[in-house]
């Protein structure tokens, strides 16, 4: 009982103290600012090494505390690289069976790639983006190798196809034309698809042939080499609504790229045979012995004289 009173004294007198010292302190700073402002710097000097005795422990503390989170925290994201590299391994032996097969393939078909072809490199001078036709003009024609039916293809991705050159310009017919289609595959799922224009900024995606897996926002496409005229691979779009129609942002503009490559049909399609002549054909033995077909023919006209009166 005693203990506790002189406690409680010691705790008046000590809270008294303090009271008096702060009160003794604002009445100093009011009467002079200097002085005041000394004294607090004495006072902080002396507070700051009991301050930092008095943390100490709780700081060891808190980095404990912090050091078991992040302890906890890299075990899961070790887990998670585990379980990432696992997956990638389990993709890159599917990658090298995939590689082993086509190989094996190429060798029995004797499979040859067609290599991509640089025409020329030249500028876009001007694009016409209208709700009819929409084309591009380039400054390369025909004194540069430029044909119709070539693919340009900017840094970013497929730009059009030409469709008229002159000596030294070409007009391009953009992915947005109306008259446009690309033969495309969807990069994620591998489906086969037609991306044509609509005369707006966005592209239309249809006639998605394989399996029909949703696509998703984001969707890479690239093109698929079909056709003949532009190589695989490079990027068209990505799509940027999945509902019906399906709506793909292409990958490149044709306003402020600069300069664009103009290549070579990827595969040009060969020429077809030309018809051959009727003498080609096989001559029936009845034609032989009567002098061809014209004589079989006459024969066949004449009236018989079989049974006449």
């Amino acid at each position: 009982m005693r203990r506790d009173q002189n406690l409680a004294i010691i705790g008046a007198v000590v809270t008294g103290a303090v009271i008096a010292t702060g009160l003794v302190l604002l009445l100093i700073a009011r009467v002079s600012p200097q002085f005041g402002a000394s004294v607090r710097a004495a006072a902080v000097d002396v507070v700051t090494p009991l301050w930092s005795v008095v943390r100490a422990p709780f700081d060891g503390l808190g980095k404990g505390v912090n050091g078991i989170g992040d302890y906890f925290g890299a075990v899961g994201r070790a887990r998670a690289l585990e379980a990432e590299v696992i997956d990638l391994r389990a993709r890159l032996q599917v990658a090298e069976a995939d590689q082993i097969a086509f190989r094996q393939l190429s060798r029995l078909g004797r499979l040859e790639n067609p290599q991509r072809r640089l025409v020329a490199t030249a500028r876009i001078v001007s694009a016409t983006q209208g709700a009819v036709v929409q084309t591009a003009l380039v400054a390369a024609g025909r004194n540069q190798g430029v044909r119709p039916g070539q693919p340009v293809i900017a840094a970013d991705g497929l730009i059009g196809r030409t469709i008229e050159t002159g000596l030294g310009s070409s007009r391009l017919l953009l992915l947005t034309d109306p008259q446009s289609r690309v033969p495309v595959l969807v990069q994620r799922t591998g489906q086969a698809a037609l991306v044509s224009g609509d005369g707006g900024p966005l592209l239309v995606l249809t006639d998605r042939l394989g399996l029909q897996e949703p696509l998703q926002r984001g969707d890479r496409l690239l093109t698929s080499g079909e056709g003949g005229i532009f190589p695989p691979g490079v990027p068209v779009g990505f799509v940027v609504d999945a509902g019906e129609p399906i709506r793909v942002r292409a990958a490149a503009s044709p306003r402020g790229i600069g300069f664009v490559r103009i290549e070579a049909a990827y595969a040009a399609m060969p020429a077809t045979a030309a018809t051959l002549p009727m003498t080609d054909a096989p001559v029936p033995v009845e034609a032989q012995r009567v002098g061809g077909i014209k004589g079989l023919v006459r024969g066949l006209d004449a009236p018989s004289t079989d049974g006449a009166t």
